[in-house]
């Protein structure tokens, strides 16, 4: 338990650092550009710009809607993913079968997609099935990963149990294999959502989201990107907060083994 409190600690801190980091090299960039410049805005101009957007109703309904687009993208994928995830994961034949699929999706350019639903569904829907498409083969390939990371011995097991195929996946499989499938979740979640922003930016959507609203702002004033950072600054928190539980739910799971 003090190993797993003390390198909690440790990377808790670690984690803290690189975000420092990361803002001391934002703000040397700026510097390099010249006081006052929006092409490359400085942390300070970007903060305040910020709360300039907070205190509008505006970014949270485009906060809201690109959370809704990805979770309805990100919800049908894990339906699907969790079917066929299941299936491949009790035959082997079957993720053999489905494997050339996920290569596709893994490989294909994102941008292709995002031209084709275009087409097919209208830019109101693109960025929903956007994130499906992203998020299927992480969250297919955490599924399976998880099912078969079982021991041998409770394989064993469970075929000699008399319980049915429901009782012993929900009581013995789902469980051994959620950390597995959780940790996917959470990292697909994470770009699932950028990728919701992207596919806005892209698709030209007039509806309200944050890539709809950093086109907005762009065509509003193309020489000043303070507005562009500050909500992508906005993005960067939420994905950042995505991340740290994704960082919390690992020690959690080994917290468990200590």
């Amino acid at each position: 338990m003090k190993k797993f409190i003390s390198a909690l600690k440790s990377n808790t801190a670690i984690y803290v650092y690189g975000i420092f980091f990361v803002f001391l090299v934002w703000w040397i960039i700026s510097l390099s550009q010249g006081r006052g410049n929006v092409v490359f805005p400085n942390p300070i101009e970007t903060f305040a710009k910020t709360g300039e957007l907070l205190s509008a109703p505006y970014i949270y309904k485009c906060i809201g809607w690109t959370l809704l687009r990805t979770l309805i993208g990100f919800g049908f994928s894990f339906i699907v993913a969790l079917f066929l995830g299941v299936l491949s994961g009790y035959c082997p034949k079957a993720y053999t079968f489905f494997k050339p699929l996920v290569i596709v999706l893994k490989s294909a350019p994102t941008a292709a997609f995002i031209f084709l639903f275009l087409i097919l569904v209208g830019s109101r829907y693109a960025a929903i099935f956007i994130v499906f498409l992203v998020s299927f083969p992480i969250l297919y390939e955490s599924i399976v990963g998880g099912l078969n990371s079982l021991n041998q011995e409770i394989k064993d097991a469970l075929r000699i149990d008399t319980g049915n195929f429901f009782d012993k996946f929900f009581r013995v499989r789902l469980p051994l294999s959620f950390p597995y499938i959780a940790v996917g979740i959470l990292s697909s979640l994470a770009l699932s959502f950028k990728t919701s922003i992207m596919a806005e930016i892209i698709s030209g959507n007039t509806d309200y989201g944050l890539g709809a609203a950093i086109r907005a702002y762009r065509n509003m004033d193309p020489t000043d990107l303070t507005p562009i950072f500050s909500v992508t600054l906005i993005a960067i928190v939420i994905v950042l907060i995505i991340d740290l539980s994704t960082m919390a739910l690992k020690y959690f799971f080994i917290k468990k083994q200590y």
